[in-house]
């Protein structure tokens, strides 16, 4: 940009403001660039941030669910099911069911899981179950005999 006083000012002098077309057609280029490399990994990373997203949700309320027991002093089951492409869960009437993201398309493991009046599991063994996201990502938690919930971002929780 140009500044010249105003008696110095002449309709010989011209100055240069803006942009010429080359220019913004080279920033629209780059920013496509950009684009084309960020979007996928957005998308990728989106996924995987809603299926921690429901394990956690899921966990949270499986110790929810414990609780309930132990305050209630009577037994809760806990339901998984597929319904429609997603992850229902039912506490059976001891708190209200939840939908889990639509990123999770299935689960593995045990569709119920019990907790005792005592908070504990029903189970001699760990109850394992596994959550699946649309690009087969897997998340896993684990109800101990004891009643405590563990999740990890594997296959399977230590």
């Amino acid at each position: 940009m140009c500044v010249f006083p105003y008696h110095q000012r002449s309709s010989a002098v011209r100055c240069q403001r803006g942009f010429t077309l080359i220019e913004v057609m080279i920033a629209v280029a780059i920013v496509g660039i950009l684009a084309m490399v960020a979007v996928p990994n957005y998308l990728q990373w989106n996924a995987r941030y809603q299926l921690k997203q429901g394990t956690t949700e899921l966990a949270g309320s499986l110790t929810l669910a414990r609780m309930a027991a132990m305050n209630r002093n009577l037994a809760v089951t806990v339901t998984l099911a597929l319904a429609s492409g997603r992850v229902t869960v039912d506490f059976g009437g001891a708190l209200a069911p939840i939908v889990l993201p639509q990123a999770i398309v299935g689960f593995t493991g045990g569709p119920t899981v019990q907790f005792t009046r005592q908070g504990l599991s029903g189970s001699t063994a760990n109850v394992p179950l596994t959550l699946v996201s649309q690009q087969g990502t897997v998340y896993s938690l684990v109800v101990t005999p004891s009643g405590k919930v563990n999740w990890c971002a594997h296959a399977t929780c230590p």
